[in-house]
């Protein structure tokens, strides 16, 4: 049976074979990757220039420099003046990012952090970094309730979910009943190669329409130590 986009279907077998072309063709949201913290936003530039030619990078205007330089051979779009607001940022997501899918006919769309674009019709792949706001011991942030929304939705409607590491993938199960084996665990490695093969797995899983019959994909080897001291995705949110 085809697998329906938009629905994750827990404990179906990933879908490896079958994308539509050999190489697959990703839009990455960095629309808000500047404005977070050096974390998150050294999580961005590893893809970037990782996959370069395979990314259709969305960004904001006084960005479009910065993505041109890591990624000289993928797509760079800037968005309107109003990226800087988290408002507009999030009707954008949901309203023209799906169109900017469509244009350049991408086979999936990656979204380093919740939220999600829900308006869409491609495969979706998100990466879950910080659960914080779910635990009881921390204060209460005041965009928490949000939050805590956008990952549920997230996870529910996303083809692939990444973290940084088993014990992310543990809390998200914790937060959300999502099961932790299912999400892909994709550590920082030190070789930007390594990192850039293990992400386009992910997208040849995401992009694939149909339940594979050979069980889970094969991840290559990321036991290396983190890219950069404190540059890593493990701290990122």
């Amino acid at each position: 049976m085809p697998r329906r986009l938009g629905v994750r279907q827990w404990g179906m077998p990933r879908a490896t074979d079958g994308p539509r072309r050999a190489r697959v063709l990703v839009l990455l949201d960095a629309t808000a990757a500047r404005l977070r913290d050096g974390d998150a936003t050294g999580y961005v530039d590893a893809l970037a220039s990782g996959l370069d030619g395979d990314l259709v990078i969305t960004c904001r205007r006084g960005d479009v420099e910065h993505y041109r330089r890591l990624a000289p051979a993928a797509i760079v779009e800037s968005g309107p003046r109003g990226l800087r607001f988290r408002a507009v940022r999030m009707l954008w997501r949901q309203f023209t990012l799906p169109r900017i899918a469509r244009r350049h006919d991408v086979d999936a769309v990656h979204s380093p952090w919740p939220p999600v674009p829900l308006l869409l019709t491609r495969p979706r792949v998100v990466t879950v970094h910080d659960l914080g706001f779910y635990d009881k011991g921390q204060p209460v942030h005041r965009r928490a309730p949000l939050r805590r929304l956008a990952l549920r939705a997230a996870v529910r409607i996303s083809d692939e979910i990444i973290v940084p590491g088993r014990d992310t993938a543990a809390a998200l199960e914790r937060a959300t009943t999502f099961p932790a084996d299912e999400a892909l665990v994709l550590p920082a490695a030190h070789r930007h190669e390594a990192f850039a093969a293990a992400h386009r797995v992910a997208y040849r899983s995401a992009a694939a329409l149909v339940p594979a019959e050979t069980g889970p994909i094969t991840l290559p080897m990321l036991d290396e130590p983190p890219l950069l001291d404190g540059s890593g995705p493990e701290a990122a949110h």
